[in-house]
């Protein structure tokens, strides 16, 4: 059975493009996972043109969230989005904003979220940054549930990346990136099939 899901963006938009290129297909009335829609908190950001250029049928949405004080708003205004399309799970994909803690507790095991490390090291910003900083020999991508608590929720799956010595940030990056890409789709069916908080 399809399960309607909505995703959250605020940037680039490459995990996005990535779900949806995956999942599009699942509207037709095969696959596990429906993208119903698809909010950004950012105006202009690029993921809205991406996905208007290369899904126009999927309903986009923007709604300003760039302070706390519009948080409120915000997640009023999203809950309402979820009602209407009778959204299932919540994908966060380079959804730079923390939702609030009465938020995510009104939908547990249905917030997911990437992050550009082996959880629990490297939580927040700058993860890969501070991964190569610090000078560990391996990183990678973490696909988790959202909790109260920012990066702790239960790890759905991970991805290894090993740091070569010839790596720079800009690389590393993009070998996160390709890791992000790898495993994310992945993930999200192994919580969409059994609901399991992890492999």
């Amino acid at each position: 059975m399809q399960k309607n899901c909505i995703i959250l963006a605020s940037g680039n938009g490459s995990n996005a493009l990535n779900l949806i290129n995956k999942f599009y297909m699942s509207k037709t009335g095969s696959g596990l996972v429906n993208i119903s829609a698809v909010v950004s908190n950012i105006e202009g950001a690029p993921v809205i043109g991406k996905v208007k250029k290369n899904s126009p049928d999927i309903p986009i949405f923007t709604i300003p969230f760039t302070s706390l004080s519009e948080r409120k708003l915000f997640e009023s205004a999203l809950e309402n989005i979820i009602e209407k399309y009778k959204i299932k799970y919540i994908i966060l994909a380079g959804f730079m904003k923390i939702l609030s803690k009465e938020f995510v507790s009104k939908f547990p095991y249905k917030i997911i979220n990437i992050h550009p490390s082996l959880l629990p090291a490297f939580k927040g910003r700058d993860a890969i940054k501070n991964a190569f900083e610090y000078g560990v020999k391996y990183t990678g991508v973490t696909v988790h549930y959202v909790t109260q608590e920012v990066d702790a929720g239960p790890i759905i799956c991970q991805e290894i990346v090993k740091i070569e010595d010839s790596d720079t940030v800009e690389s590393l990056e993009a070998k996160v990136h390709k890791a992000e890409h790898k495993i994310y789709p992945v993930a999200i069916e192994i919580a969409l099939t059994d609901g399991n908080p992890q492999c």
